[in-house]
């Protein structure tokens, strides 16, 4: 039992670890990401919001960011940039 509590140290220690560090944004990535924030999909998701429903506006803050994150990876793709990562982000139910 005793070698069990003599790593739980280590095990917590590299759990509170921070994550590798992202790559500098370059000006090309802030221009697309600025573009996606102008996007018209998503200046048209604040007409949907209604802001006294929490729900709906927890729903429409969901799909806002899934439109600029889509727009902003269709910006790097015409650019030529690859954007790192490959794995979609799980979507929230609404329940």
């Amino acid at each position: 039992m005793k070698p069990l509590f003599a790593t739980l140290p280590l095990v917590l220690a590299a759990a509170c670890a921070s994550p590798a560090p992202r790559p500098a944004e370059t000006p090309a990535m802030a221009e697309c990401r600025a573009e996606a924030e102008r996007s018209p999909g998503a200046q048209a998701m604040f007409s949907r919001m209604n802001l006294d429903n929490v729900n709906n506006r927890d729903r429409v803050e969901r799909e806002r960011e899934q439109i600029v994150n889509r727009a902003y990876a269709d910006c790097l793709t015409r650019r030529g940039i690859v954007r790192g990562g490959g794995v979609e982000p799980v979507r929230r139910s609404g329940f």
